[in-house]
């Protein structure tokens, strides 16, 4: 008797937990089901493609409202210029390349437009020698910083260059 008794104890609670797998497999499918149809969630029919133009347009407008200009037009604006100081690295040709301590180097695009000075004196962007102590002010067109103005002081035991 007592075998028959745990025979059927036995069977009737693993039927139980059968059971209970089969419930908690039931509420978890209605709980993604309800997740889907779940009317707070916002439903766009957008595809991800169609967004990125429009958040392009954003940045260009929240570089607009930090005095970014990432027109091509309005990069030579001092007054809403960054600055940077640094050792001129190498020879000064389109671009220059400052050494920074304790930072990556700083490379700037120099255009036509660029204010370019050494020792008080305006010059072209090559008659900065290498080595020369230079403050630097730049904007981003886009993702590339463009030198508005650069002044340079010529490293000492160099001659100094009368143009």
């Amino acid at each position: 008797m007592k075998k028959l008794l745990a025979a059927m104890v036995l069977t009737l609670s693993t039927a139980a937990l059968a059971q209970m797998d089969d419930t908690q497999k039931q509420n978890t499918q209605a709980e993604e089901q309800n997740k889907k149809n779940d009317p707070s969630r916002v439903k766009t029919g957008l595809d991800a493609t169609e967004v990125a133009p429009a958040i392009k347009d954003t940045a260009k407008d929240a570089a607009a409202a930090v005095g970014i200009d990432t027109n091509k037009d309005g990069t030579f604006k001092a007054d809403k210029a960054f600055s940077v100081n640094g050792t001129l690295k190498g020879e000064a040709k389109e671009g220059i390349t400052l050494a920074r301590q304790g930072l990556p180097d700083a490379n700037l695009d120099v255009r036509d437009q660029t204010k370019v000075m050494l020792d008080g004196k305006k010059v072209e962007i090559g008659a900065i020698p290498e080595g020369a102590q230079v403050r630097a002010k730049f904007q981003l067109e886009g993702e590339e910083p463009v030198a508005v103005e650069i002044n340079a002081t010529s490293p000492k035991g160099t001659k100094k260059i009368n143009k």
